[in-house]
């Protein structure tokens, strides 16, 4: 089939955009046909934009830097005796890591098809609850096999958070507002970093003054701050905008009207076989799959085994190393926000600005891995984490380039399971007989960033081939596009109008 022959088979599928099911066009449709009697002016939308920013990326930031300390826990307990208190010998912590991603390996679909099928922040909210309740019985026993079964529960719990954050920036903001908000919540796993080291040097001190291990004590303090941000979430975050508590009818309008230029609304509750089908033939999808793969080995290895790096290898003693890890927290907390709002304010391409940017971390992994000097080393591990600029330009991809429901909670969750089994991976290049300097590790941290780097490369000129080649056909010219287009849950592939935002 021709170029032309294609546009016109897709210009005729979409152009009935009034006669589509009620169950297979967008939650936003109701709201779309009502918003064309507002008026989104500059002022409008500014103020709309500030209040937006204002009632969800505080809360949404914070509880991603939860989900963060919740996972680097296990790290934090490592160097405070939890290793000694379960009698854990050669590899086994690092499977107490490696089993948290195996629980959200399994779990991901499920978690992706609960938060399309039902309320999403009703059901990420019990996800939430659940994950600090699992987090606090960590700290009742001294069972390395009860350990590892709460550990691979976790994940199953936690698989839900990444889905969540992205399909709740896709429903409020646009394609290039989407990359400096996505790094906003992305980021404050670095103020996790500092946050949790901070509070675990503040626990690791003051063991003697405590009648448990300390290492319980941080588990249910986390446990315990999970909790109460769940219930918060449970009250303060809406299932759709047209939900929003904190937004007056004319602004759920101006909502609707925002989002026209992303070919996409708040989301559809009807699970699409074939827009499944379509992203898993999708080569884009490999590609983040082998991208999230190559660059979670080093990400899951560092996250696990930072502090015992900085304990083992810099010789820093068990609680500097505690202490000794807020810097790293810094770097990414400010970097990248700077990072994304320079991308944002001059334009420059994300994803290939992000593969630059992944490329240009190399030289700090090899100041890791091959330098003699510790503070060589020791500034190579800080500004090492700049590398997490990557996952902010996937998550803002899959906010703002993929529309169609199923196929983003599809692209999303193979995403993730690469992301999984790089995690999964990467705790194990540290093997026991390395110790204590984990060479081999450290030179595959240097391989898989270069690799990572590659596959956002190849994401980056597929999508600006494919803009060309619709740049180029008179039949996919935007302004031709059936009115309410945007809300009829229209994939990529289907959508002849939409262009990807590069």
């Amino acid at each position: 089939m021709s170029e032309k022959e294609t546009a016109t088979h897709n210009l005729d599928e979409v152009s009935s955009v009034e006669n589509r099911e009620w169950a297979d066009v967008d939650q936003a449709m109701a709201l779309a046909k009502e918003s064309k009697e507002v008026t989104l002016d500059k002022k409008a939308n500014d103020a709309l934009l500030r209040k937006l920013d204002f009632f969800l990326m505080p809360l949404v930031s914070f509880l991603y830097s939860l989900f963060y300390i919740d996972k680097a826990c296990n790290g934090y307990a490592a160097v405070m005796g939890i290793k000694t208190d379960m009698n854990m010998v050669g590899n086994q912590y690092a499977w107490t890591s490696s089993a948290f991603y195996l629980g959200y390996l399994c779990f991901q679909p499920i978690a992706g098809y609960t938060l399309q099928r039902f309320p999403l922040s009703r059901t990420f909210s019990i996800y939430m609850f659940s994950w600090a309740v699992i987090i606090c019985l960590q700290a009742s026993n001294h069972s390395y096999a009860a350990f590892i079964f709460l550990r691979t529960l976790l994940g199953c719990s936690e698989a839900s958070a990444s889905v969540f954050t992205t399909i709740l920036t896709s429903q409020y903001y646009r394609k290039k507002e989407a990359f400096l908000r996505v790094s906003f919540w992305l980021s404050t796993a670095g103020f996790g970093v500092f946050f949790g080291s901070l509070m675990s040097y503040g626990i690791a001190i003051r063991a003697d003054q405590f009648s448990i291990e300390p290492w319980k004590i941080l588990f249910i303090v986390v446990g315990l701050i999970s909790l109460t941000t769940g219930i918060i979430v449970f009250i303060h975050i809406p299932n759709t905008p047209g939900e929003a508590w904190f937004l007056s009818k004319k602004e759920k309008l101006l909502v609707v009207e925002r989002l026209r230029e992303n070919f996409q609304g708040f989301g559809n509750k009807k699970f699409k076989r074939y827009q499944c089908i379509e992203a898993l033939l999708d080569v884009k999808t490999w590609l983040f799959f082998f991208y999230a793969v190559s660059f979670n080995i080093p990400n899951g290895g560092i996250s696990s085994f930072g502090s015992i790096l900085l304990n083992s290898d810099l010789g820093y003693s068990a609680t500097d190393a505690l202490l000794y890890g807020c810097p790293q927290g810094v770097v990414e907390f400010i970097g990248l926000p700077i990072i994304a709002y320079l991308i944002q304010r001059y334009n420059w391409p994300r994803l290939l600005t992000t593969s630059i940017v992944i490329v240009v971390c190399l030289p700090f992994a090899c100041m890791l891995a091959f330098c003699e000097a510790t503070h060589a080393k020791l500034a190579g591990y800080y500004l090492l984490n700049l590398m997490q600029i990557g996952p902010i330009g996937c998550f803002s991809y899959f906010a703002s380039n993929t529309p169609g429901h199923t196929k983003k909670i599809t692209v999303t969750g193979v995403y993730l399971i690469g992301y999984c089994v790089g995690n999964l991976i990467g705790p194990q290049t540290y093997r026991a007989s390395d110790a204590p300097h984990y060479v081999p590790a450290k030179i595959a941290i240097v391989v898989c960033l270069a690799v990572a780097s590659s596959c956002i490369l190849g994401v980056y000129l597929l999508c600006r081939r494919e803009n060309k080649r619709r740049d180029r056909m008179e039949e996919a010219r935007p302004e031709l596009a059936p009115e309410n287009i945007e809300f009829s849950d229209l994939t990529d592939k289907e959508n002849i109008f939409f262009r990807y935002t590069l």
